[in-house]
């Protein structure tokens, strides 16, 4: 059994000294969180909606961290979709996964409808405070990640209460114990949450930040061409983005790095060599990359900013792996596969962390990646056993295909993940049909999220046979 109580006590502990921050001079010490997540929490109670699955749909902002906290502190389960969802794909979503209701800001609010809570910085939900249950189900799922929504079906990834507390845990000692770059130093310590809560980074350094009592900067959005002024302003030493968001954010930093920038953790996607090697020399010796997926746990190996360094200076090697496995409480062991070639095995993982939906019945977690172990113990990927696409996002293409078959026009469709120079790997979709591509992509966006919109179009007379393309094909982009 798990309780959020010593978050609390912990965040009581800092008083007035703030912990979140945004960029239109919004700030929020822990005294003042906790009273209005309490408030939060009792109105959530009020609602009906203490132990039940409550939808979430928010914009960066410190009002969202209340939320995801106050919906915590009365044991619920948050149905997360991002901000840049269609207003469809979210009301979707929330019906699949039996959501009882949905707090979100007003902009998002106003596109919903059933039971919908609006709290915000300037109006903020409140009623009788109400202080986190003293004991929740760790098995209890409390972050449900939508991965797709096939035929009415929700598939999703259900974080439960003790793999939440297990990826804090380690993700503070990895930062504390300096594998993450440092030195750390807990008081002037600043991250910059540039990527939405809902994804990777929040699990791998807005929530362990929070729960260590040191400041966040939340922006909106991702803007790469303000994080340079951001960083300098506000003295950040952290922040962590996608390997898409890295590569957007060295096309615009020019020469403006940030003295107090510590440490910048990436991944959900392999940069090229080249790619990366301007990334160090653009940031300096600042770079973090890490591997890991949501079902088996965030870090499972880190290349350091050591192996960075090593990159630069010309090791190619290095440049393609992923990192060393994280090791302690982390068990990582690479399984054999049938027609092979020796020594590639699917990455296997055993730890508090594991998702038990995905798990067999001794602990261990198949991830679906390929991957080989170099001679100095680098983890290396070589491709997956399904069809997700990992664009820094995973995204399933069957969900897209069949929005793509949905629209008036289209007579098949398949999609695929193709190399990108910049981001890895890019959507792709391959259509038969009438509609050209500026009609496709503008008709996606109006049933799915952003990143879930190919961001190249091939307009064919035939599909292909296969999901195993020819990567020269030209597309429209």
């Amino acid at each position: 059994m798990l309780s959020a109580a010593p978050m609390r006590s912990r965040l009581l502990d800092t008083g007035e000294q703030p912990l979140l921050l945004d960029l239109d001079g919004r700030r929020r010490g822990g005294r003042e969180l906790i009273e209005r997540v309490d408030r939060l929490a009792g109105a959530l109670q009020r609602e009906g909606l203490a132990g039940q699955r409550v939808g979430v749909w928010f914009q960066n902002s410190i009002a969202a961290v209340e939320a995801y906290l106050a919906i915590e502190w009365v044991g619920a389960t948050r149905v997360v979709v991002d901000p840049g969802a269609a207003a469809a794909e979210a009301q979707t979503i929330f019906a699949a996964a039996g959501a009882r209701g949905v707090l979100a800001d007003r902009a998002h609010a106003e596109q919903l409808s059933g039971l919908v809570l609006v709290h915000e910085d300037e109006q903020p939900l409140a009623d009788r405070a109400l202080q986190p249950l003293e004991q929740v189900p760790a098995e209890r799922p409390l972050h449900l990640y939508p991965r797709a929504v096939q035929g009415g079906e929700l598939f999703a990834i259900p974080i439960s209460y003790g793999n939440w507390a297990a990826i804090i845990e380690l993700n503070c000692a990895l930062y504390r114990s300096g594998r993450y770059g440092g030195p750390w130093e807990e008081r002037s310590e600043v991250i910059l949450t540039t990527q939405q809560l809902l994804h990777g980074t929040g699990l791998l350094g807005s929530f362990p930040f929070l729960s260590m009592g040191a400041a966040q900067v939340l922006m909106r959005e991702f803007e790469p061409q303000r994080a340079p002024e951001i960083c300098e302003r506000f003295a950040v030493t952290s922040t962590g983005m996608t390997s898409g968001m890295l590569s957007r954010l060295i096309d615009v930093i020019g020469d403006a790095r940030t003295p107090s920038l510590r440490r910048l953790i990436y991944g959900g996607g392999h940069l090229p060599p080249a790619q990366l090697r301007r990334a160090v020399e653009t940031l300096g010796p600042v770079l973090v990359q890490i591997y890991g997926r949501l079902e088996g746990g965030w870090p499972l190996s880190i290349l350091d900013q050591r192996d960075h360094a090593e990159i630069l200076a010309g090791d190619e090697r290095r440049a393609s792996s992923c990192g060393r496995p994280v090791g302690g409480p982390v068990e990582l062991e690479l399984r054999p596969v049938r027609d092979r070639d020796a020594g590639i095995g699917e990455i296997s993982t055993r730890s508090p962390m594991v998702v038990a939906d995905y798990a067999d019945p001794d602990g261990w977690c198949a991830l679906g990646d390929l991957a080989h172990l170099d001679d100095d113990g680098y983890l290396h990927l070589d491709g997956r056993l399904d069809d997700m696409v990992n664009t820094g996002y995973h995204v399933y293409p069957a969900e897209i295909e069949e929005a793509l078959l949905a629209l008036p026009g289209v007579q098949a469709a398949r999609v695929v993940g193709e190399p990108d120079i910049k981001r890895g790997q890019i959507l792709a979709a391959y259509v038969v049909g009438q509609l050209d591509a500026d009609a496709l992509s503008d008709r996606l966006r109006q049933r799915l999220a952003a990143y879930k919109v190919p961001r190249r179009f091939h307009l064919v007379n035939e599909l292909p046979a296969t999901r195993a393309l020819d990567k020269s094909t030209e597309g429209v982009t």
